[in-house]
């Protein structure tokens, strides 16, 4: 799962450059000293974030308009995670389980939802939860409901 606080060490480099992170995730503040160091170590330099960055952001009720792709994409991730972490602590769930995976996916004719129950093999340190069975399926727990 995250880590919503910066390290000690990103704090340091941050204040060095004269950036406030206490408030930001690892990540965002991963992102945030990498956009002001970018060109300097030959990386890109930041960009406003993308129209599809900021639909999603408001689906997830984040606003990302004044933030760069690579800080963007960090509070998408982080509120994502966050979601997962919160189904996953609500739905309890454990290896054995069986539960109804809801996929929603579109197609040139539309939205479309498939519906399929399975039993949880294992979920992974970020959340991610595995089904038994071939082919190594897994959903999101923001996908899935306890069967029964």
């Amino acid at each position: 799962m995250p880590n919503f606080t910066p390290s000690d060490f990103q704090q340091e480099i941050a204040a060095r450059l004269g950036l406030d992170v206490s408030g930001d995730s690892y990540d965002v503040a991963a992102a945030r000293i990498l956009d002001i160091v970018a060109l300097a170590i030959k990386q890109f330099p930041a960009k406003a974030s993308s129209a599809e960055q900021r639909k999603f952001a408001r689906s997830l009720k984040l606003n990302v308009t004044k933030d760069s792709m690579r800080v963007a994409s960090a509070r998408i991730s982080d509120a994502l995670l966050a979601a997962n972490k919160k189904a996953l602590d609500r739905l309890k769930l454990s290896k054995g389980d069986k539960v109804v995976f809801t996929e929603k996916y579109e197609t040139e004719s539309g939205v479309h939802r498939r519906i399929s129950e399975h039993v949880i093999s294992s979920i992974g340190s970020n959340g991610r939860v595995y089904f038994k069975g071939i082919g190594c399926q897994a959903a999101w727990p923001t996908q899935l409901k306890k069967a029964g």
